[in-house]
């Protein structure tokens, strides 16, 4: 066989394995790029079952409002002279009550959702105003007290509404574990959520509670996956939570505060990544 021969051999089969390994390389990224996605859409589906209860709860009061108020305007239009103001009234809280219901179930679709993580310039306070809104029936039923402090002069960012707002209902929840397992600390139940600016390029979220805080020696270990310090956890809540923040090219971390708690605090880039 020609020299010839086997460097045009040789070119073929270094040509072939650079090819079969990008595909390879191709492959795994894909796969991890899946499996990051199935864990983060697990990861809203327990969510919502955490909330379902007390979100059930607030559906059924606008429902039953409506209900009422058709029954009344229906009694008051059999009159002879039905007083049509009243009725407009009751029509208009019928409407109200409506669209209350409809923005919690369609709200509630949208986690439910499977969905890749897709960034357009959202409102950071928006994302944080939509959280508060559906943990506040929870924080209630654990004598919660839940305070927003919401930067007024933040500018919008690029990112996910969606995976954001999985993120902070996952911290506000594990907030709210905590302080239900502190037995011995504080009287009372605080969770403050905060939207700030943190520097010249990023926007901050931090949610603080007067729970025990954390173990020094689980702080390390907080953000990986499947380590959890409660009972039934699976250890997956804040793993997803870095995964998410970290594809905004932002950063979490955790930090002590002066009362004892636990302070969890999320950037996101002010710029597309």
């Amino acid at each position: 066989m020609s020299l010839l021969v086997l460097l045009v051999a040789a070119q073929g089969a270094s040509i072939a394995y650079w090819y079969i390994r990008s595909r390879r390389h191709r492959w795994t990224e894909d796969q991890s790029r899946l499996l990051r996605s199935e864990h983060t859409h697990a990861g809203r589906l327990a969510l919502v079952g955490e909330i379902a209860g007390s979100i059930a709860h607030e559906i059924s009061q606008p429902l039953s409002s409506i209900l009422t108020n058709a029954d009344a305007a229906d009694s008051l239009l059999s009159a002879p002279n039905p007083p049509l103001e009243e009725v407009r009234r009751m029509l208009g809280d019928i409407r109200r009550d409506d669209l209350r219901a409809n923005e919690i179930v369609r709200h509630l679709h949208s986690l439910l959702k499977r969905r890749e993580l897709h960034t357009t310039m959202i409102d950071l306070n928006e994302v944080a105003a939509t959280a508060l809104d559906l943990v506040q029936p929870i924080a209630r039923k654990r004598l919660v007290t839940v305070r927003s402090f919401l930067d007024p002069s933040l500018p919008p960012i690029h990112g996910d509404s969606i995976h954001l707002e999985q993120v902070l209902l996952n911290l506000m929840m594990n907030a709210m574990d905590a302080m239900a397992s502190n037995t011995a600390g504080a009287a009372e139940r605080i969770l403050d959520v905060r939207t700030s600016r943190y520097d010249k390029y990023s926007a901050a979220i931090t949610v603080t509670d007067t729970g025990p805080g954390v173990v020094a020696e689980y702080r390390p270990k907080i953000f990986e996956s499947f380590f959890s310090t409660k009972k039934e956890g699976m250890g997956l809540g804040l793993a997803i939570a870095r995964t998410i923040v970290h594809a905004h090219g932002g950063k979490i971390w955790q930090e002590g505060t002066s009362t004892g708690g636990a302070a969890f605090k999320f950037t996101i880039p002010l710029q597309a990544v």
